[in-house]
């Protein structure tokens, strides 16, 4: 039945807005001090409260992200990472109010006469997980609707920012997908490849030094043969790049992981000279040793994991 089909799309979108509303309210701050509004313009008494919440949620929104960026920009990880998150999950709250009215619409379209006692009790909790998700959306939209375009389109800056400051999960997705992370902007902001090109040999650096499993895999990923994305053009990735970093994290895999990884090796291997590999095994191995404490890590992502999902607690 329709109700039935609706339930695990709803249960992981529902999730999702409580996650974000949970972040979002951890996070934000105080109206800056020292702000002055503006007298509002004469409007109807029945419009004068809602006016003014409006220009209150707009001033409160552009101190809230003008505050975390001269944080960020001071070198304050918190901030940064804070900063990204927050405009990551105002993003996804453009699509996710689509969303929740798509499925409420079909949900209420669902006929439930001739349902059993069981289909009803779950018709009803995804009736109480839309409306959860709306109070929610409703909460997280007071901050992200009162941030202008400009600050809206610093989604990508601000991950980069903290990626360059050290942060695992901005630093993973960055390279994953740089300014593909945010098409509308980087449309408004071609230069922001360049930016991003010159960008990642630092961070693949930095990565590797602090014995990052994500961006392992973000590279595995990035360099096979066929792929398509910035990063891998980035690198101008050859055969012997891409074993290198297939066959460190075969290394350091979790056990569901290497029968893949071993056939994925196999076939990366035909294309070497035995030179070749055993110049690309060398330095596995050492790198391994190394910089990631010569161990396999509980901390590698499966092989699947998305890189730019980011944790909002």
């Amino acid at each position: 039945m329709r109700g039935n089909r609706l339930v695990i799309p709803l249960i992981v979108v529902v999730m999702a807005a409580l996650a974000g509303a949970y972040w979002l309210g951890r996070s934000q701050p105080s109206a800056p001090r020292g702000d002055t509004e503006s007298p509002a313009p004469a409007v109807p008494a029945s419009r004068a409260g809602s006016a003014q919440a409006s220009l209150r949620n707009e001033s409160r929104a552009r101190g809230y992200f003008a505050e975390l960026q001269t944080a960020a920009d001071g070198g304050d990880l918190a901030a940064s990472t804070r900063l990204y998150r927050n405009l990551d999950l105002c993003h996804r709250l453009r699509s996710a109010a689509w969303s929740n009215a798509v499925l409420a619409g079909e949900l209420l379209d669902t006929q439930t006469r001739g349902m059993s006692a069981a289909q009803l009790e779950n018709y009803r909790a995804q009736l109480d997980g839309i409306e959860s998700r709306r109070q929610n959306a409703r909460r997280m939209s007071e901050l992200c609707d009162g941030a202008d375009a400009a600050t809206l389109d610093s989604l990508v800056p601000s991950l980069r920012q903290a990626a360059q400051l050290g942060e695992p999960y901005a630093r993973a997705c960055y390279l994953a997908m740089g300014p593909g992370l945010d098409m509308r902007a980087l449309a408004r902001h071609p230069e922001w490849i360049d930016t991003y090109r010159a960008s990642v040999p630092g961070m693949v650096e930095a990565g590797l030094a602090a014995g990052d499993w994500a961006m392992v895999n973000v590279l595995r990923t990035a360099l096979q043969p066929g792929a398509e994305g910035l990063l891998g053009g980035a690198l101008d990735a050859d055969p012997a790049q891409h074993f290198r970093y297939l066959k460190l994290y075969r290394l350091g895999a979790g056990a569901g992981d290497i029968a893949v990884l071993d056939q994925q090796l196999a076939v990366a291997a035909a294309r070497l000279s035995p030179q070749q590999r055993a110049e690309a095994e060398t330095w596995a191995d050492t790198t391994f040793r190394r910089d990631f404490g010569g161990r396999p890590s509980a901390g590698a992502p499966g092989l699947d994991r998305d890189p730019c999902v980011f944790p909002h607690e």
